[in-house]
């Protein structure tokens, strides 16, 4: 199908847009993705927001494309970049299929992208072969839009994911996503920060109002900035207990920012939060 085809169409199945209104919001998106997709890839995304469902919906991108420039419904997508947080692998059911998945934060010069694996692409972290700090190229995935409206990548069957140099000097070092603990105040929500754990206050159990018991630790950490006691909760105590045995230098993401009695800020750990020695 071609480029004129596709406006035909689209125009003749919402007849509330011009052929000229169209080639205009054409262009917009030609500039806002700098080329790297086609005018017939545009096309389509600009009738899918229009409510039009074109023929043979199938999108495909130009080499490898930044996080930042990605929306929502294509198709044959490669990024780049470095594997921030790897998460385990967890197994579904469904009345029709079952199988695996597992989720990775991959970052990039334009910040940080969730990616997803399904089934055999899960596998390569079971294996142990996709570790936080790897930089990789990820070929042939698709994009969908999550329940809080951003854009993640799927990674199926027919996509790849490829090991890249570690000395590649595009890709920022894990340190360019994480947030200096000077910076850090109660407004953030969620945040990411990397230091030094400079001390270990002890833990203690609690009962909580379902009369279940629980465990809280908290401890110090430092960056060339400054410190803040982070509160680790419930089953994170366990695993930082373990982490600690390995290095003091902790990476926590997406960490809760909450403020202390005292009027300063503590970072929590709980069970959405990524852990890992850096």
């Amino acid at each position: 199908m071609t480029t004129q085809d596709l406006i035909e169409e689209i125009t003749a199945k919402n007849t509330q847009i011009t052929q000229a209104q169209l080639l205009e919001q054409l262009a917009h998106e030609r500039a806002r993705t700098n080329g790297l997709l086609g005018d017939e890839t545009l096309l389509r995304l600009i009738a899918a927001k229009l409510g039009v469902s074109v023929q043979q919906n199938n999108f495909q991108s130009c080499g490898t494309i930044t996080s930042g420039r990605l929306i929502a419904g294509l198709y044959d997508v490669n990024v780049a970049g470095r594997l921030i947080v790897v998460f385990p692998v967890k197994t579904f059911q469904g009345e029709e299929k079952s199988g695996k998945f597992t989720t990775l934060m991959l970052g990039d010069c334009d910040g940080l992208l969730r990616v997803v694996l399904w089934n055999e692409k899960a596998e390569l972290v079971e294996r142990g072969e996709l570790k936080a700090g790897q930089t990789v190229r990820l070929l042939h995935g698709y994009t969908r839009e999550d329940r809080y409206g951003k854009t993640e990548l799927h990674m199926g069957n027919k996509s790849q994911i490829e090991p890249l140099p570690p000395e590649k000097t595009e890709i920022p070092p894990i340190e360019r996503f994480t947030t200096k603990i000077s910076t850090l105040n109660s407004n953030m929500g969620n945040v990411h920060v990397c230091g030094t754990v400079k001390a270990v206050y002890g833990k203690n159990g609690f009962t909580r109002g379902d009369d279940t018991d629980g465990v809280v630790m908290r401890l110090a950490l430092r960056d060339d900035s400054g410190e803040v006691v982070v509160v680790v909760w419930n089953e994170k105590v366990k695993e930082l207990e373990r982490l600690l045995r390995e290095s003091p230098r902790l990476l926590v993401v997406n960490a809760r920012i909450k403020s202390a009695n005292n009027g300063s800020v503590e970072v929590h750990v709980d069970s959405n939060t990524f852990v890992s020695v850096n």
